[in-house]
């Protein structure tokens, strides 16, 4: 059988994990003395009020090659082969670790695919690859098929503070700056798998209406297959925004409430919005 394997970042739920066997390798959270395995040592609303009080930005650090290799070997001993379906590469070690753990195994029973986005993206690379699988697709054919969906995928992310994401390191120091120093709420993208600021606002009002904007040039040139809104604390916010998706597009989104590895960065209240587009 073919399975599949993600990391903490996918925010399925337990019962989407259960229920089609997935094999979830965890992200995990330093904080002084303290380590937390995310989706399993601390909850997402714990999380939340925890970063809001903390005297210093927690860490967080991408699974070891050992976490892979225990989930990758009780696969291969199975009989199995396995998807593994993760993080972009250019922001997270946790492809390389990935690898290093397929290296030690010496198997060709399982192939890595790069997101090159993470939440959302792995989500419906994943629905896209249960869904060949239950066709009854060979495991060549289910890996090929579900790499080309990386292509249309696209997103934003819209942030109320940008402190956050400026200790994690991983947009230049100026920009953090800045951005603190005006309170303005940027807006960016994963493009081509990096981290990519693509505007900012005065107001987060301002921000959200580039959401709206962004989905409308989404669905006028592409068709929108699916839509997920992200979101941290701010849940009765996410849920407005996705009715307006709904009654404005005719799509139904997918609320995703995201925890610790990108809300450690993100900060507790922001928005983002994923688009898997349609097939041309």
């Amino acid at each position: 059988m073919i399975k599949i394997v993600v990391d903490s970042t996918a925010y399925l739920s337990n019962e989407f994990v259960k229920s089609n066997d997935i094999k979830v390798v965890p992200i995990r959270i330093f904080y002084k003395e303290r380590d937390f395995k995310e989706g399993e040592d601390i909850s997402i609303e714990e999380f939340y009020q925890f970063l809001k009080n903390a005297d210093e930005f927690p860490k967080t650090s991408q699974p070891s090659p050992d976490d892979f290799i225990n989930v990758f070997k009780s696969v291969i001993e199975n009989g199995d082969t396995a998807i593994s379906i993760l993080i972009s590469e250019k922001v997270s070690g946790t492809i390389n670790s990935a690898r290093l753990a397929i290296e030690t195994l010496k198997t060709n029973a399982i192939k890595i695919i790069d997101s090159k986005s993470s939440i959302y993206a792995i989500r419906y690379l994943t629905e896209h690859a249960l869904s060949l699988i239950q066709k009854g697709f060979d495991f060549e054919t289910v890996y090929n098929q579900t790499n080309k969906v990386v292509e249309r995928l696209r997103d934003r992310f819209a942030l109320s503070e940008i402190k956050y994401l400026g200790a994690s390191g991983r947009i230049k120091k100026e920009i953090a700056l800045i951005g603190s120093v005006l309170n303005v709420k940027p807006v960016f993208s994963f493009t081509d798998g990096l981290i990519k600021l693509e505007s900012v606002f005065r107001s987060f009002s301002k921000a959200k209406e580039y959401l709206k904007k962004f989905i409308a040039n989404e669905f006028n040139e592409f068709g929108l297959e699916k839509v997920a809104i992200m979101y941290g604390l701010n849940r009765d916010e996410a849920n407005e925004f996705g009715e307006y998706v709904k009654h404005t597009f005719g799509v139904n989104p997918d609320l995703i409430q995201v925890g610790c590895s990108i809300g450690n960065y993100a900060g507790p209240e922001w928005l983002g919005v994923g688009i898997l587009r349609g097939e041309t």
